[in-house]
């Protein structure tokens, strides 16, 4: 910076000549950093929603396969019964259902009516309905292989984990 006389006094004027690449730096950045935070709350919209579509998928095969393997023990039991042998001593069918559907447990609930699926995170639950005729014990049990049996003594099918 040069010397100057200004007005009587002698002493070093402002030069703001530089200051101007420096705030254009920083209001690129700042811009810059805001488009980025805007594109990444964005796309975690868009995955969370994914998500939560592939779990309610993959619930819903494990619950369609559960609710066809309860059917497979309920005509097995029936025809039994038609066998005119007084009902089956025991009637097994082991199912291998995945541990974790999309990276998340799950636990299933069978009743009368049908088989719920329930994961926590993300919350979503799946409803499928059978048509078994025999009596189905209520029941929860954890995501992973089950077990459908028919117990004689109590006349119904029971789904306990494997």
């Amino acid at each position: 910076m040069r010397e100057r006389r200004l007005g009587g006094r002698s002493g070093l004027v402002r030069d703001d000549r530089a200051v101007s690449v420096a705030v254009g730096y920083v209001l690129t950045l700042a811009i810059g950093a805001v488009l980025l935070s805007g594109v990444v709350v964005g796309v975690g919209g868009v995955v969370d929603s994914q998500t939560e579509r592939v779990v309610r998928g993959n619930l819903e095969v494990t619950g369609q396969t559960t609710v066809a393997n309860l059917e497979s023990a309920d005509r097995l039991v029936r025809a039994a019964r038609a066998d005119g042998a007084g009902g089956p001593d025991a009637v097994t069918v082991s199912v291998d259902l995945p541990e974790r559907v999309a990276g998340s447990t799950y636990r299933i609930a069978v009743d009368d009516d049908g088989v719920t699926l329930r994961t926590d995170d993300p919350d979503v639950t799946v409803r499928v309905p059978h048509a078994a005729t025999e009596r189905v014990a209520e029941t929860t049990v954890s995501g992973g292989p089950i077990r459908i049996a028919y117990d004689p003594g109590d006349d119904e099918l029971e789904v306990t984990d494997r």
